[in-house]
């Protein structure tokens, strides 16, 4: 059974998840104490949020063909030559470099977030970055989780976390996800520093009413920043306590948000002395942050992906067994039957072995099915299938309903002595199940007739020859007064 993807939907369906991806990006930059730009490739738009607008007096977004991004002078203190703010977009240069803009002096940072997507960073030079590479750590993490795999996503994770935890000279750092209705929480991954306390296995399914400053806060501006505990307001005194008995003086904790709802975040904490965040560790873990979220999302696509995969295997190993099973007996039907009997024909030649096939017929079943009823004489068909079908115990043996009351056994590597002794063994069975058939003109209890036919296959040898064979033979066990056995 073929199956074929819509190519449309799907590149529609891309489309729309680069748009979102792009959105839910920008709903995570524009919001930075910082100037930030950001360029979609996709469709060469420039995204400038508050201070980008006022460094450069550009309006929220234009295309990267906008006029004014060409009238923007940047000199380089290094060469020093002087480029547009629209050559700075256009040729990305991932490398850390120093501008000035007027009487400005900016370090400006450029990261890929996504193939799509790059971030530009202007800080003044007195609040640049320090010896940590901010570009580099994003590489890292972005190179990690791109094509993540389902089964390895927490170590991952793991890995990720220790990352954030190192790059922010912070003593824990985890990620927590919601409940389907928001009111609980849970630590579901987790790293910590050396000689410092893991909280994970603590930190589950904690309910909302029990920290409600923090939900409030994290609902509300999807960021919580503790740099030290006497900050917070006497509302938080669940909060309070529960940083306390984890030994936590400072956090900084960033929301994360799928398809427009808030499903965790992401936080690091201080232990062994407070800390007093920046704007550049909340640039950091939000980016990180949206770097986790699109992994996780990646890997749920994946499962999801993959769970239709294993359902559609399913479905067609189903549809492939109905296809080749005899609704009534639940034994081969004739489509499995003309496919095996061709198989062994070429395998018999190939390796020059006997061949048998045995065809069978109830005797005088229409005496039978008009006087006990169609009901009944389905239930013959079924205990008789059921017998025929215990007899063929070998591997390549094939017991098939042929058509009516016709039966038909495929019998590799049995030579004619061998398919009497089986046919013998039917007749046998057949016998002790003891079915009464007292309109019978030969006997009162149900019978078989039986013709065989056993040769050893040529390259001229076709199916309907074998067959033709068996049903003749048939014809003369019938002839001969039925429930008999005939073998040529």
């Amino acid at each position: 059974m073929a199956h074929s993807f819509n190519d449309k939907a799907f590149n529609d369906e891309a489309l729309n998840n680069a748009v979102q991806t792009t959105k839910n990006t920008w709903d995570t930059l524009s919001s930075l104490p910082i100037a930030i730009i950001l360029l979609d490739l996709t469709t060469n738009t420039v995204y400038c949020n508050q201070n980008s607008q006022t460094l450069f007096n550009l309006p929220n977004h234009l295309s990267l063909s906008s006029a004014p991004l060409a009238t923007i002078q940047l000199t380089d203190l290094h060469t020093p030559k002087t480029s547009t703010l629209h050559n700075l977009l256009a040729n990305a240069d991932f490398t850390e470099k120093t501008f000035s803009l007027a009487n400005n002096q900016l370090n400006i940072k450029c990261s890929q977030l996504t193939p799509s997507l790059n971030a530009f960073i202007f800080e003044p030079l007195n609040n640049a970055a320090s010896a940590d590479n901010f570009d580099e750590a994003i590489a890292k993490i972005s190179t990690q989780l791109i094509d993540i795999q389902t089964d390895n996503l927490d170590h991952q994770i793991e890995l990720v976390l220790q990352t954030i935890g190192t790059f922010s000279k912070a003593d824990r750092s985890y990620l927590f996800q919601f409940s389907r209705d928001g009111k609980l929480m849970s630590n579901t991954h987790e790293w910590v520093n050396d000689k410092v306390n893991p909280f994970k296995e603590r930190l589950q399914n904690i309910p909302q009413d029990a920290l409600p400053y923090f939900y409030a806060t994290m609902k509300e501006s999807e960021v919580f920043i503790v740099s030290d505990l006497s900050q917070l307001p006497a509302c938080a005194e669940a909060e309070r306590a529960e940083f306390q008995a984890e030994g936590i003086q400072s956090l900084l904790c960033v929301g994360l948000q799928a398809d427009n709802k808030l499903f965790g975040f992401i936080g690091c904490d201080c232990v062994d002395k407070a800390r007093n965040w920046t704007n550049t560790d909340l640039i950091r873990i939000k980016l990180m942050g949206e770097i986790i979220t699109r992994a996780l999302s990646n890997a749920s696509y994946k499962k999801h992906i993959e769970q239709i995969q294993q359902q559609l295997v399913k479905a067609n190993k189903e549809l492939e067994l109905q296809a080749n099973i005899d609704s009534l007996t639940s034994i081969a039907n004739r489509r499995r039957f003309d496919q095996t009997l061709q198989y062994e024909i070429k395998r018999a030649t190939r390796a020059q072995q006997s061949l048998s096939l045995i065809i069978c017929d109830i005797d005088y079943f229409k005496l039978f099915n008009d006087n006990y009823g169609h009901q009944h004489g389905d239930n013959v068909l079924k205990q008789v299938a059921h017998t025929l079908d215990e007899i063929c115990k070998r591997q390549g043996d094939l017991a098939a309903r042929y058509g009516g009351e016709e039966f038909a056994i495929i019998l590799p590597c049995i030579d004619a002595v061998h398919c009497k002794q089986l046919s013998a063994l039917i007749q046998s069975k057949i016998k002790q199940l003891a079915i009464p058939h007292n309109y019978s003109k030969i006997s009162t209890q149900l019978t078989l007739s039986i013709g065989g036919f056993s040769c050893i296959p040529t390259l001229e040898t076709k199916p309907e020859q074998l067959i033709q064979a068996a049903d003749k033979a048939l014809y003369k066990a019938k002839n001969s007064g039925r429930n008999c056995i005939r073998i040529t």
